[in-house]
């Protein structure tokens, strides 16, 4: 009875995980497709990008200046097993655009004060990859902003900091390439976790629900004969 019971509750939950993993899989797998695809094309102009079906993982070039008094800093952010903030800017273009770029990743240092980020006021001509979360951060409290500047942030919220610097900017922010002007540490623009790992768990889950299915079969039919031998007797 109690195997019994084992079976039912736990039997939908593997199975539950198994098919999970298997569409992140194929969800992972589309995404790695994108982005190998469109590394091979040609950066496209802002206003391209912005006219774009689906502009994940496009290259990019912008001409414009940085907003220098006014940027984010993105919390909790893991470069080699060190703390710290990716950097948020807005961008104007020459035509009168805004974009969020993220210039890379540097170290927290001293919780108690943000990072004071110097930045040159020139025209540039930037290149990077347009990017937007692929989901909901998980967050244990509200993201409460501060009024001044900088803004320490626990989560990108797009539409949150558009409203907040004033300026119209799209879905999406841009990446910076390693090696443009004002860049920081530029992480590799790749998935936490491929392909191939969700499949390999959802592998790991089916045979988890085989074994312990297995297990009840075997004493289902242990049970079984113990019963006849017991009626025989």
């Amino acid at each position: 009875m109690k195997l019994t019971l084992l079976v039912i509750a736990l039997l939908p939950v593997l199975l539950y995980l198994g098919f999970w993993q298997l569409s992140r899989y194929e969800q992972k797998l589309q995404l790695e497709q994108i982005y190998e695809s469109r590394q091979r094309l040609k950066p496209v102009t802002l206003t391209q990008a912005r006219q774009h079906d689906d502009p994940l993982y496009l290259p990019i070039v912008v001409n414009g200046h940085y907003d220098v008094e006014r940027y984010f800093l993105l919390d909790n952010q893991v470069y080699q097993q060190q703390a710290g903030y990716d950097l948020f800017m807005p961008f104007q273009t020459d035509n009168g655009q805004w974009l969020l770029i993220n210039r890379g990743w540097l170290p927290a240092g001293d919780r108690n004060r943000l990072p004071n980020i110097e930045t040159n006021s020139r025209h540039l001509t930037l290149k990077g990859v347009a990017y937007k979360p692929l989901g909901d951060a998980f967050l244990l409290g509200e993201d409460v902003w501060n009024d001044g500047w900088p803004k320490r942030i626990q989560s990108i919220n797009l539409a949150k900091m558009s409203q907040t610097i004033n300026e119209t900017t799209p879905d999406f922010f841009m990446v910076l390439e390693s090696g443009e002007m004002g860049s920081k540490q530029v992480r590799p623009l790749t998935m936490n976790m491929t392909s191939e790992k969700h499949r390999g768990y959802a592998f790991q889950w089916f045979a988890m629900a085989l074994v312990l299915f297995s297990l009840y079969g075997h004493q289902m039919i242990r049970a079984g004969k113990k019963k006849n031998k017991n009626n025989d007797v």
